[in-house]
């Protein structure tokens, strides 16, 4: 028996970045047009940049919540469809919710004629969507809202059954076991939740999360019992939107965080590989020291080399940090707010929200991986300070040996020259009749210059053995 759905509908929760640590003025308007055009992308261009500046007017507003289509306006898909978009700067982050139920009737009402699940009509809400976003992402995260009504009273394994058709015709790669994370009640209808994440895309770096955030997908499906009204599932589901807004905020914000700090994980590795030949040289430099063979310009060149590997470090580890705090904040912040929508729905069952925060599959060992991580990276921070530390000291010393060497030297070319003046002219001021003969000018140099390096060798000698 083929089973039908009443008022097949799906809401897409998307999530844009809005304002990234370091990021600056252009980058920030580039976010914002991305974010704009998702909304406003099929408006020709004039159009379009009226209300991209009408968008980033709420740019460096500090509220918390700001409705950026007006207060409580949204913008209507084209007639006869049946959706519109919502959005949303909330804090750093700009959200979007998109809400689609196809066409509607020919009396401009919703259509609540029962369709066939294996007509896939959420496959075709949800190709609707992302064809009007131009097949964007979010670039933190998005989640898919699946919900409609059944025709007929189920049993737990029959809606179970019925989940997992729908779920079978939104996704491509789908294992229900796989995916499956847990179900409850919400309302009056069952909800499930699944998610996937892949795990082996062939890229690394930046490029992974590019990757990884266009082949993920969360989704949620919610199924109503068949004496519901369609008006009254409606306003159910209406009733929980900016609860999951939220929720789904935190959610995609622990993950994000967390494969940003992979990447910041592997900057890290990859600087602690490159000090590792001038660890070696530092741990060689007792040696060159006793043989005299220690080039004072090789090593001015390392240090140079590992300052900028000092820099890169501490960039990272700061970043490494900051992705901590970002889970640990959002981490709290998800557990803090299903525990206001299980409260604002005390019937509702909403356990397996909590395998996120809960499990040690999920939020749990992102957060003491990345903690972990810090930990075991951090102390690269003191080896690198403490190498450089000792290839200046090293050359501020051969720096010091060198000035002392040659201030030693001008003063012995001092002395010499000093004696040697003295000498020729107490010779000069001899009575002599020669004294305008060149031989004897010539004798007079002879003996300034012998004087001289006498005395130069005498104060040499006196050095050398008070040393």
């Amino acid at each position: 028996m083929v089973e039908k759905i009443i008022y097949p509908s799906i809401d897409l929760f998307l999530y844009d970045l809005k304002d990234g640590l370091g990021e600056d003025e252009t980058k920030l308007n580039k976010n914002c047009e991305n974010f704009c055009r998702k909304i406003y992308g099929d408006l020709e261009e004039t159009s379009f940049q009226e209300k991209y500046r009408e968008f980033l007017k709420h740019k460096d507003n500090g509220e918390d919540v700001i409705e950026l289509l007006g207060k409580g306006q949204t913008r209507e898909f084209p007639s006869p469809l049946d959706g519109y978009y919502h959005a949303l700067q909330i804090g750093d982050t700009y959200t979007l919710q998109v809400d689609y139920s196809g066409k509607r009737d020919a009396n401009g009402k919703p259509n609540y004629i029962p369709q066939d699940i294996d007509d896939a009509p959420f496959w075709k809400l949800k190709e609707e969507i992302t064809n009007r976003l131009s097949q964007q992402t979010g670039t933190i995260g998005q989640t898919w809202l699946l919900w409609g009504k059944l025709t007929s009273t189920k049993t737990e394994v029959e809606i179970e059954e019925i989940a997992k058709e729908c779920y079978t015709k939104i996704v491509s790669d789908y294992k229900w076991q796989r995916d499956f994370i847990g179900k409850g009640k919400l309302e009056e209808g069952t909800i499930f939740e699944l998610w996937y994440c892949p795990q082996n895309l062939g890229v690394n770096g930046k490029e992974f999360w590019d990757e990884f955030r266009k082949s993920r997908y969360h989704i949620l499906i919610w199924l109503f019992p068949e004496h519901i009204s369609p008006d009254e599932m409606s306003k159910q589901v209406q009733s929980v939107y900016y609860d999951f807004l939220r929720l789904w905020q935190y959610r995609h914000k622990v993950v994000w965080s967390y494969y940003q700090s992979r990447y910041q994980k592997q900057i890290l590795k990859k600087e602690y590989i490159e000090i590792q030949p001038s660890i070696q040289q530092t741990s060689d430099l007792p040696k060159l020291l006793q043989t005299n063979s220690l080039k004072l310009s090789k090593l001015q060149a390392s240090l140079t080399n590992n300052l900028i590997n000092l820099s890169d470090y501490t960039i990272a580890l700061n970043y490494l940090e900051n992705q901590s705090r970002t889970i640990q904040l959002n981490l709290e912040n998800y557990k803090s707010h299903l525990a206001d929508i299980e409260q604002k729905y005390p019937s509702s069952d909403l356990k397996f929200l909590k395998e996120f925060s809960e499990s040690e599959i999920y939020a749990k060992k992102y957060q003491r991986q990345v903690e972990a991580d810090y930990a075991i990276l951090s102390p690269g921070l003191t080896l690198l300070q403490n190498l450089n530390n000792t290839i200046q000291g090293i050359i501020d010393l051969e720096q010091t040996k060198s000035d002392r060497t040659l201030n030693t030297t001008i003063a012995i070319a001092g002395v010499g020259l000093a004696t040697s003046q003295i000498a020729s002219a107490v010779i000069l001021a001899q009575p002599n009749n020669y004294q305008q003969n060149l031989r004897f000018r010539a004798e007079v140099f002879g003996w300034s210059v012998g004087i001289g390096v006498f005395f130069a060798v005498l104060i040499f000698i006196s050095l050398r053995f008070r040393r």
